[in-house]
């Protein structure tokens, strides 16, 4: 993973860490100028998690033969074992600590249609929100990659214009449907385009002429888009277009950004990150009002325990899926490849060529 992905992947995923935590303990009432920022933007990291998403999957599929079904069987190895976990989790702490995680409760018809990723109102009235609230994002995550999977049956050519087709049926069809179909009018899901656009120009490199003057204006470009723009949180132009003017800015500047081994860390932890921090803050919420601990103490105790259920979640879960996933449909690769080939032609991993 390219370094400036990995740093802005942490960025994404901690933002949204201290944005849910000034909500839970704050209300967002806090007046410094740091909380402020945070408070009003800091749900951002969303977006730029969506811009990079659809950068990542369209350049790992670019310049290469992905079988859909292969591409999909890394999709569901990467996202469902770790939301299933957090999603359950979540679930037992609701049956044994009712009301300790807010904006949510337990039913279990409503458990499944969140294990499903299938849009459903909340039982607590929040609205469209799974289980796990924060897995709405990943309602769509899966909407893209079910679009981005019917696109890799089309003819190369064909796979972009298959790809913009399916997300304005998404964004603008689907919803007509009523129901909780509306979840869908959100239009967060053209920051997806974004990112496949920016990978396009990247493959091309039409960012080798960024220097750094430049890069660092659109870097405050974006900034100043998201703090002048009036609007809600998530829309593509006053979200999503600075997220990809800042994301176009540090793959421009890739070979500034150290490889720093607990930067990338991060990154691959994110993931984990932001499945796991809402569940941590309320578990801390609950432990500073009953043990009385200062709140310098509470923020630190969550800063390093969404550390270490990241590093669990990511080692031990989502690292493992993975791999496993890697190695069987490797094998499965070089079996269909030795049945086409003639014995004395036969490919072994081990094969030169």
């Amino acid at each position: 993973m390219l370094n400036s992905i990995q740093t802005l992947r942490a960025l994404a995923a901690w933002l949204v860490v201290f944005h849910h935590y000034l909500q839970f303990f704050y209300n967002f009432k806090l007046t410094d100028p740091l909380s402020v920022a945070i408070s009003q933007y800091g749900a951002i990291g969303v977006d730029l998690f969506f811009v990079i998403s659809g950068f990542v999957i369209y350049s790992s599929t670019i310049n290469r033969h992905t079988p859909p079904l292969h591409f999909l069987a890394h999709r569901l190895a990467r996202i469902v074992p770790a939301y299933w976990l957090f999603t359950c989790l979540v679930a037992v702490s609701l049956i044994n600590f009712k009301g300790l995680v807010a904006f949510t409760e337990f039913e279990p018809f409503f458990l499944l249609k969140s294990l499903a990723f299938l849009p459903a109102e909340n039982p607590s009235g929040v609205g469209l929100f799974p289980l796990l609230t924060v897995g709405w994002t990943l309602n769509y995550e899966m909407a893209f990659y079910a679009i981005f999977f019917l696109a890799l049956y089309a003819p190369k050519k064909l796979r972009l214009p298959t790809i913009f087709l399916g997300i304005y049926i998404l964004a603008y069809i689907v919803p007509k449907l009523n129901g909780s179909f509306s979840f869908y009018t959100n239009k967060i899901v053209f920051e997806f385009l974004m990112g496949i656009l920016i990978a396009l120009m990247y493959k091309k490199d039409w960012f080798q002429f960024i220097n750094l003057p430049v890069a660092l204006t659109l870097a405050a470009g974006s900034i100043y888009t998201v703090v002048t723009t009036a609007g809600v949180n998530h829309e593509p132009i006053r979200f999503g277009v600075p997220c990809s003017l800042l994301v176009i800015a540090s793959l421009s500047q890739e070979k500034r950004f150290p490889k720093n081994a607990f930067i990338a860390t991060l990154g691959d932890w994110s993931y984990s990150t932001y499945l796991s921090h809402v569940l941590v803050i309320c578990y801390m919420y609950k432990a500073q009002n009953t043990f009385n601990l200062s709140l310098l103490t509470t923020l630190a105790i969550i800063c390093l325990t969404i550390l270490i259920t990241s590093y669990l979640s990511y080692t031990f879960i989502e690292k493992p899926f993975t791999n496993f996933t890697k190695k069987t449909l490797n094998k499965d690769t070089v079996l269909k490849l030795n049945n086409t080939q003639n014995p004395a032609e036969s490919y072994t991993p081990e094969d030169p060529r």
